[in-house]
């Protein structure tokens, strides 16, 4: 019972900065039910799925469910015991992990900005603003592909459920379509998909011709029809898939 009290006392404490965190566990790709469950397992120290949801405000039926992606996703450990513990990896393990696969990202855009001064080549690199311009903007992409469209992401749901028939009707044009998803999660009809659980931001490539990065909330995206840039891009997105992440078997 003392246990209990406390840490209602420190979700308390969180006060005004409770959304301010929702928000950030949002934008690095965690769901609502996610965020409000890490939040939890933190401010717990460990729970079972019952107790995340009772602490964390989310249904009970849901919390195995959110708890089974967040250990996907690698911010929490499970112990094999019943019924089973949650544990969350600690928010500094995270942060360096984080920190280090976005700046890994970086590092390559600076690399690609410097090759391409060099070479004179225009930069045609434009920001969007704004989920629903984005959505909009995967979907002309996946719409213009001819030969082969390419999707990793860490937030399907708001693609699937816009694009499912583009998805489709690329396919049955021909279209080959990759797509690299999260374990367990639903995906569109496609040529082949693969599944990781390291995914840090959307990445889309078109026929080789047009590319968009976005971040996990479709807040904001890099786009370019740089032929250079975005060749780049491909054979850093497609080379190592075979090798670490072989596809797996569609019916």
């Amino acid at each position: 019972m003392k246990s209990e009290k406390k840490n209602q006392f420190n979700l308390i404490e969180l006060a005004g900065d409770y959304s301010e965190i929702l928000i950030s566990l949002r934008r690095v790709g965690l769901s609502d039910y996610e965020s409000k469950a890490y939040i939890a397992l933190v401010a717990q120290g460990h729970g079972t799925a019952e107790e995340v949801a009772r602490i964390g405000g989310i249904p009970r039926t849901s919390s195995y469910k959110t708890l089974e992606s967040l250990r996907s996703k690698g911010f929490i450990r499970m112990n094999e015991s019943r019924p089973a513990l949650f544990y969350p990896v600690s928010p500094a393990e995270l942060k360096k992990t984080i920190t280090e696969a976005i700046g890994k990202a970086f590092d390559i855009l600076e690399n690609l900005h410097g090759v391409l001064s060099e070479k004179g080549m225009p930069q045609l690199v434009y920001t969007i603003m704004g989920k629903d311009k984005i959505l909009a903007k995967i979907g002309e992409m996946l719409d213009g592909a001819t030969t082969r469209f390419f999707l990793s992401t860490p937030s399907m749901a708001p693609i699937r459920t816009l694009h499912s028939q583009r998805f489709r009707e690329a396919v049955n044009r021909g279209v080959e379509v990759i797509i690299v998803a999260e374990p367990f999660v639903k995906v569109p009809d496609c040529t082949r998909v693969h599944r990781r659980s390291d995914l840090i931001a959307t990445d889309v490539i078109s026929d080789g011709r047009t590319a968009l990065i976005a971040s996990p909330d479709y807040s904001i995206c890099g786009y370019s029809d740089n032929p250079f840039l975005v060749g780049h891009l491909e054979v850093f997105m497609l080379s190592p898939l075979h090798e670490v992440h072989p596809p797996e078997a569609r019916s």
